[in-house]
């Protein structure tokens, strides 16, 4: 894991004590540290990272896969369009 990475996964974790690692962990295996669980690890994210930290460390895919559940739960009404947006734009289905 990069510098820049750590850095990216402990600024949106500041009130967690998740560590990067298993942030990492939760998003490839649906681990449940302290109760969280896959879904959270990516609401957090989109909610929380700057774009491009966002499509590095978590990808449009897994964003994709977990769009229609996720998209429900977005507070920022803003980033829920910017996130449809890109996912047409580079015609990556969301799971049904």
């Amino acid at each position: 894991m990069t510098e820049k990475t750590r850095k990216a996964i402990k600024e949106l974790l500041w009130d967690s004590s998740i560590t990067e690692d298993d942030f990492l962990k939760m998003l490839d295996s649906g681990i449940r540290p302290d109760g969280f669980d896959r879904i959270w690890a990516e609401r957090r994210a989109i909610e929380g990272m700057r774009y491009y930290d966002l499509i590095e460390i978590v990808g449009l895919k897994r964003i994709a896969r977990d769009w229609k559940i996720l998209k429900k739960s977005i507070r920022n009404k803003t980033r829920v369009k910017g996130i449809d947006y890109v996912l047409r734009k580079y015609n990556i289905p969301a799971a049904g």
